[in-house]
């Protein structure tokens, strides 16, 4: 899954984070001086409410603490407090003057802010990356542990979508590597990027589709004999033809011998999937969904139908491969509100419901609409766009025929 924007949840990890500003003064009705604000007045959200830079909100309390320095975000000369807040979990705001800071860290699965105060996130150790306590909880960072996942998503293809899972699918090698590791791949080609990205949630490749494709052609190799008086080879049977061929390739007869390439005992015989690759250090609900995604791929490159003559273009498959993804984040994965933190599935809310822990931490349910948000609210067009005609289509269709018509068709069904 890649990213490809360098809007919110991709290059600067924020989608629909930005400034938002709070009046603290105003002037009286006369025009006289300015006077505190005890109550702050609603006022008419402005017209770029919806834009990058965030939601209006008035009512938000007067000091306000930055996530990352600990300190009071100050007013400027008009009594505003102008400051960037996640576009999902909007306790998290920080200075403006963070932006651009590459001392600033994000959690690289929620991508909320390291305090550089009061102790931080947990460092990977990988290409200066961290994670959150709430990550932490059940982050992969194994491939070992991405076993059972992959076996959840076969699982649900076969039963929650009611699709063929190809036997190819069954032995795809799933491996957790590191930022490196994985770049390295996308920039080698022979790779399918997605998610996230599949979402735009960090400017980076989180999952990669290995696939090889063969252009086999069928054709008829002659069976050779010396020829003493022409002192060379000759076909021993050049009349024989295509007739004679499935009895030479049994080795009987004469003529030519049929060969085809390549094998045909795979799913689709002009295409293999090599393995797939997960960023490590990712929470096992953002991994699964990832490894969904990437299984969508898979699923179109091995289906019979396709041939690399016919590609799919990259807004109808990265859309389909975003929709199944939410899918599965919807329908896939066990309900956490009823299991415990100890089983990787768990809500942690110990008792008080849904949202965040006693420390303020979002729990995994939380985690878990943050990334259904992501991929809801991109605004690329690949990944973004893609992933609500897909969405649009399979409302109308159904998964299998919006699948199908797409490895036939390489567009979205016309509803």
């Amino acid at each position: 899954q890649r990213t490809n924007t360098p809007s919110p949840t991709s290059g600067d990890g924020w989608n629909g984070g930005g400034i938002s500003q709070y009046p603290g003064m105003r002037r009286n009705e006369h025009g006289g001086r300015r006077q505190p604000q005890t109550q702050p007045q609603p006022q008419q959200r402005p017209s770029n409410s919806n834009s990058m830079f965030g939601r209006w909100n008035p009512f938000i309390p007067r000091h306000i603490e930055c996530k990352v320095c600990k300190n009071p975000i100050p007013a400027d000369s008009f009594g505003r407090v102008s400051y960037i807040r996640h576009p999902f979990f909007e306790k998290e705001v920080m200075c403006p003057h963070h932006q651009g800071d590459r001392s600033v860290r994000k959690c690289t699965g929620c991508n909320r802010y390291e305090p550089q105060v009061g102790g931080g996130f947990v460092d990977l150790g990988d290409d200066n990356r961290c994670v959150c306590d709430s990550c932490l909880r059940t982050v992969i960072v194994d491939s070992e542990d991405a076993k059972p996942l992959w076996g959840n998503v076969l699982q649900f293809f076969e039963r929650g979508l009611k699709l063929p899972v190809w036997n190819a699918m069954r032995d795809i090698p799933i491996l957790i590597v590191g930022h490196d590791a994985l770049n390295d791949q996308m920039r080698g080609g022979h790779t399918h990027a997605g998610h996230g990205g599949w979402s735009e949630q960090i400017m980076t490749t989180r999952g990669l589709c290995l696939t090889e494709h063969h252009v086999g052609f069928n054709f008829l190799l002659p069976r050779m004999r010396f020829n003493q008086s022409m002192s060379s080879f000759m076909p021993s049977n050049s009349n024989a033809g295509a007739v004679g061929s499935a009895r030479a390739g049994a080795g009987t007869g004469t003529g030519h011998t049929y060969f085809k390439i390549p094998d045909a005992s795979k799913s689709n015989p002009n295409t293999a999937v090599t393995a797939i690759l997960c960023l490590s250090g990712l929470p096992s609900d953002l991994t699964a969904s990832i490894l969904a995604h990437e299984a969508c791929h898979a699923w179109f490159k091995l289906n019979p139908d396709f041939h690399i003559s016919k590609p799919i273009p990259p807004q109808v498959e990265e859309g389909c491969c975003q929709l199944i993804a939410m899918l599965f984040l919807n329908d896939g994965l066990p309900d956490v509100s009823r299991d415990s933190n100890t089983n990787g599935y768990g809500d942690g809310t110990n008792g008080h419901g849904h949202g965040n822990d006693e420390d303020g931490s979002p729990t995994n349910q939380k985690l878990r609409q943050y990334f259904k948000f992501s991929i809801e609210s991109a605004g690329d067009e690949i990944y973004g766009e893609g992933y609500r005609l897909a969405a649009k289509a399979y409302a109308k269709i159904g998964i299998e025929a919006l699948l199908s018509h797409v490895v036939n068709y390489q567009e979205f069904p016309t509803i």
